[in-house]
């Protein structure tokens, strides 16, 4: 009987022990550098492709952006309004653009830049 309690007494001890054995097994998992790079390496692949869609995002707003300024600045451009019917008026030798028809006096030479083309013409009156 004393041989039996001896037998059942370390076959709980090596249970108990075994069942301690593979707790701290288990936690030592945790530390394993091949689950821990695994599991960065998943992070990275996640957050790497949430960067590249704010990328493509961010450079087609800002290509959206550049698009409609360039088409304000276009429509601001000299040739743009003259294409609308505007014309530039300069002094005789295109160095100063005239703003002020008191600036100029009778038998004055000008040069009127239009959408296609220029014209010279000499001042006959002013008001």
């Amino acid at each position: 009987e004393l041989a039996s309690e001896l037998r059942a007494a370390m076959q709980g001890a090596v249970a108990q022990r075994t069942r301690r054995l593979e707790i701290t097994r288990r936690r030592l998992e945790q530390f394993d550098p091949r689950y821990r790079l695994a599991a960065i390496r998943t992070r990275l692949v996640s957050r790497d492709s949430r960067l590249v869609a704010a990328g493509k995002l961010r450079v087609g707003t800002a290509q959206t952006r550049f698009r409609a300024s360039a088409l304000r600045l276009e429509s601001l451009s000299p040739l743009a309004v003259l294409g609308r019917g505007y014309s530039v008026c300069w002094d005789s030798a295109r160095t100063r653009i005239i703003r002020d028809a008191s600036t100029l006096r009778p038998g004055d030479a000008i040069r009127v830049t239009l959408a296609k083309g220029e014209v010279a013409a000499l001042v006959e009156d002013r008001n």
